[in-house]
Parts: structure tokens; C-alpha cells; sequence
């Protein structure tokens, strides 16, 4: 009996540490249109910033995972080179033309660097942009993301926005440089998509090293 009640309770411990991780749709919506920046491989390079609403997530915690659904046409992929996707609290609820001033005076935290490779993917499917491993959303102000890169071998790859509501925050880009300080600013937009945040917390096989503890 002691040794079936200490298995029990290594169950409910590996139970305790699996919780689900909360997913969020943002993006306004159901999307209405598809657009390729800022993994567009035409250009030569890009700078580029959107965000999400405070009320879109309502959860505190780590953000795990963004992902994007593609077009009603394929992704066709591509490597982005010198590539830097930051995250960022901002108080703003729209951007403007200067891409430093929408951070709100917060200090961006840069989640990935390097050589990007966007994979090829078939329509209307969700495709992983970056997961996160350094920066927790406060749950008090908006989340602003940054893609920016510079070169590469690539294609045109288009995403679901929505372009029909108000109030959406828009979005700012500059698609000849990198480290651009101003943009074109788009109000009507908002960028569709999944934002996990927390982890996902013990994988089955840890069950079978709960169990080995008791044969």
C-alpha cells in the first residue's frame, strides 16, 4: 500500500509540473488577406514591426512560441541572413514611421540571431517563426515584434493578415535596409497568428522514469 501511494503521488507531481501551455489566436480575427513581408526574398534587405494587443493574450508568463498560418498559396521558404527577431513591450497601441520610438522607451529583447531559414511549406498551414527561450510578457503592455535581416537566397512567402476593422496597430517597414530608422507605415493591418505562452512540461517518456523508480 506505502509503496502505491508514493507511486500515486510521483503521478500527480509529474501531473502538477505538465500543464498546458496557453495558446492565443491574435490578429483581430478571422484574416482577410495574405501578405508577404517580411519574409519577402525579393528585396534585399528588411526591417519590419507589428504587434499584438495586451487583451489578445491576457496571461502572464513565458513566451514559448510564435507562429504564423500561410496563404491560400505555398510557402516557398528561403534562408534570411544576419537575421534578428526581437520581442518588446510598448504602452503604444499603434506604430508610427520610426521603428526606435515604437518600443515605448523599453529596451527590446532580441529572441533570435543569426542566419534565418524559413521552411517550405504547403498552404494554410501553421508554420513556427521563432520560439523563445529569454522573454516573459508582463501581461500590462502590448507585444511588438521586430523581423529584420539582410540578404539571403529566398522567395516570396505570404501570410494571413486582416486589412477589414479599426483600431488595429498596424504596421511599419522599410524594405531596402536593415537598420532603417524610419518606414512606410500601414494602419489597416493586423498580423495573424498563435503566441504560446509557458511550457509545456514533462514529456511521456518521464512517465517511464516514474515508473523505473518503483520496480
Amino acid at each position: 500500500m506505502k509503496k502505491l501511494a508514493s507511486f500515486t503521488l510521483a503521478l500527480l507531481v509529474v501531473a502538477s509540473t505538465a500543464a498546458v501551455a496557453g495558446v492565443h489566436t491574435v490578429g483581430g480575427g478571422t484574416p482577410n488577406a495574405g501578405n508577404s513581408y517580411p519574409f519577402y526574398g525579393s528585396a534585399p534587405a528588411m526591417r519590419w514591426q507589428t504587434m499584438w494587443f495586451r487583451s489578445e493574450l491576457n496571461e502572464t508568463g513565458a513566451v514559448t512560441k510564435i507562429e504564423w498560418q500561410t496563404w491560400t498559396t505555398a510557402g516557398v521558404g528561403g534562408t534570411y541572413n544576419n537575421c534578428d527577431i526581437l520581442l518588446c513591450h510598448t504602452v503604444f497601441t499603434y506604430l508610427t514611421s520610426t521603428f526606435n520610438n515604437n518600443y515605448g522607451g523599453n529596451t527590446p529583447v532580441n529572441v533570435f540571431h543569426g542566419s534565418y531559414v524559413l521552411p517550405r511549406s504547403a498552404a494554410n498551414r501553421w508554420v513556427t517563426i521563432v520560439e523563445p527561450k529569454n522573454f516573459t510578457f508582463n501581461n500590462r503592455d502590448n507585444l511588438l515584434i521586430e523581423i529584420s535581416w539582410q540578404g539571403g537566397t529566398a522567395g516570396v512567402n505570404y501570410f494571413w493578415i486582416r486589412t477589414s476593422g479599426s483600431n488595429f496597430p498596424g504596421r511599419v517597414y522599410n524594405s531596402s535596409s536593415k537598420t532603417a530608422t524610419t518606414g512606410t507605415v500601414q494602419g489597416n493591418y493586423h498580423h495573424y497568428g498563435r503566441i504560446t505562452i509557458g511550457y509545456v512540461g514533462v514529456s511521456a517518456t518521464s512517465l517511464g522514469r516514474v515508473k523505473s523508480l518503483f520496480h
